[in-house]
């Protein structure tokens, strides 16, 4: 039994589909990694230490810094009062019993920058309001 002969071709084939698989992966793991440091806050506050801390897991939520001096920051970009209520007023729409305010505030941040904050929320039906605290240990 005669074998077939198969013509050989000159040069190599390289299959460069997982080449094409990987720089995908990569360009979205850059995509998600850089959003993330754009909405990571970069004002840099010292946290209050509290005894009991809560985990709040929901994920349709707004965290304002404000720093001692009394200037808010969201998503790293400095903002005013009537810019946060906007964003608590679009946030809350629908179904507010579902989205939360959080602020990180200084440890020596005076109360009188954040109570418009908290009382903002109510204005738009917002109850689930709290503060990033440091736990204290025993």
């Amino acid at each position: 039994m005669r074998l077939p002969v198969r013509s050989r071709q000159q040069g190599l084939k390289f299959n460069i589909t997982p080449l094409i698989d990987v720089v995908f992966l990569l360009v979205i793991f850059f995509l998600v990694a850089s959003h993330f440091a754009r909405s990571e806050p970069t004002e840099t506050v010292e946290l209050p230490s509290a005894s009991q801390t809560t985990e709040d897991e929901n994920p349709r939520r707004l965290t304002i810094t404000v720093n001692p001096q009394g200037n808010y920051f969201v998503n790293a970009e400095q903002a005013t009062v009537s810019e946060i209520e906007e964003m608590i007023s679009d946030g809350s729409e629908g179904d507010p019993e579902t989205y939360a305010v959080r602020v990180r505030g200084d440890h020596q941040t005076p109360y009188t920058f954040i109570e418009p904050i908290m009382l903002i929320c109510p204005k738009y039906g917002v109850t689930k309001f709290g503060f990033h605290v440091i736990q204290r240990e025993e």
